[in-house]
């Protein structure tokens, strides 16, 4: 991987019940299931669901979910060659998740958070 560095913005922000407490930007590469290697741009949000535990300074997090998009700059039809098929990703930091593409604007499906 290059010198890029993955960028972390917003890290709380609260937007009706969902907290997003990551936005990750950056450059990472996709691995498919026949093992090519591709060079990709991801912005991805992770968010957690505020629970009101009946206490207005008490709010709780629910379980975490991602959302984002993932796509090639280079190859205009990566996500429309790929959609659906499960695909790892390996961001900048290192860290991994193994997802699919939902729709043709890059939109995905995260099945899971590899670390």
């Amino acid at each position: 991987m290059s010198s890029h560095t993955t960028t972390y913005l917003d890290k709380t922000s609260v937007s009706s019940g969902r907290r997003v407490t990551d936005r990750l930007k950056g450059t990472g590469l996709v691995t498919t299931g026949r093992g090519k290697e591709i060079s990709v741009k991801y912005h991805l949000s992770l968010a957690q669901d505020e629970i009101d535990s009946g206490a207005v300074e008490q709010s709780q997090l629910g379980p975490k979910t991602f959302s984002g998009q993932i796509w090639c700059p280079h190859d205009g039809s990566f996500v429309a060659v790929h959609l659906g098929q499960p695909m790892t990703l390996r961001m900048e930091d290192g860290r991994q998740l193994r997802f699919t593409h939902r729709n043709r604007d890059g939109g995905i499906t995260v099945e899971k958070w590899i670390g």
